[in-house]
């Protein structure tokens, strides 16, 4: 029977657990002995030794200017787990409170830096992979994408967009680096449709934003790069209304 491994799946730590069936085996002991039991350096037994009786489960005396340590009954371990399920009844309404999952509340998701972009770029193609026929649609300054991010993650991004054939609609500023990619990304996706929008109509700045299903996802393209999703059926339609109030305005390429 694995009695430290037990223990653990009660709360304690491995360390904490060799220190305490130490203490029961040994009965009243210094931590020197504690420590060459446990097979632990003296320092962290110390500190174990702290935790366990914040627990209840070891208690400390002293005698002629020496300190022991000698572990209370097994059934401190009951009490233990009562005192838990004390303050985890006390905490749950704030916790409830805080839980996400009423939906029509949206689910909002932060990714920080290019390893967050790219793990949100994961989620996109895993999504849009398993629905082939949705339709993907994308405005933002690429220019300023292309500057920020490393160019092996937009490499990444656009070659799996063209390998998902899913239907692509993309506005974008009129400028040499967006007329450039608009030009190979329809060789790439045959379904990738792209217009300008109208300088009268301002100009998107350091952000890329992503719209599918009911997610929207913005992509902060500065030099701190984050981006944030937001799951969310209205906040989705809204903005795909929005999308779609730019698009009819837009200069086809």
């Amino acid at each position: 029977m694995d009695i430290t491994g037990q223990l653990t799946q009660l709360g304690l730590s491995t360390q904490q657990a060799k220190v305490y069936l130490a203490c029961l085996q040994l009965g009243e002991a210094s931590v020197l002995n504690i420590a060459r039991y446990s097979n632990l350096k003296r320092p962290s037994v110390y500190l174990l030794l702290d935790d366990l009786q914040k627990h209840g489960l070891v208690t400390k005396s002293q005698r002629q200017g020496k300190t022991s340590y000698q572990a209370e009954s097994p059934t401190t371990l009951i009490k233990h787990l009562e005192q838990q399920r004390g303050i985890a009844q006390t905490i749950l309404p704030s916790l409830q409170a805080l839980y996400n999952v009423d939906p029509e509340k949206p689910n909002i998701k932060i990714a920080e830096g290019i390893d967050g972009v790219r793990t949100v770029y994961s989620t996109i193609f895993d999504y849009l992979q398993a629905h082939p026929t949705e339709e993907l649609l994308i405005f933002g300054a690429l220019k300023d994408a292309a500057y920020y991010f490393e160019s092996e993650v937009l490499d990444h991004f656009y070659a799996t967009i063209g390998q998902a054939r899913n239907p692509i609609r993309e506005l974008g500023n009129n400028d040499p680096e967006t007329r450039k990619y608009f030009k190979t990304s329809q060789q790439m996706n045959p379904n990738h449709t792209i217009r300008y929008i109208q300088p009268a109509d301002g100009a998107f700045r350091q952000s890329d934003n992503m719209l599918f299903g009911n997610t929207l996802v913005l992509f902060s393209v500065k030099e701190k790069i984050f981006a944030t999703s937001i799951q969310s059926s209205s906040i989705a339609d809204t903005y795909r209304t929005l999308f779609n109030m730019a698009w009819r305005g837009g200069k086809k390429l």
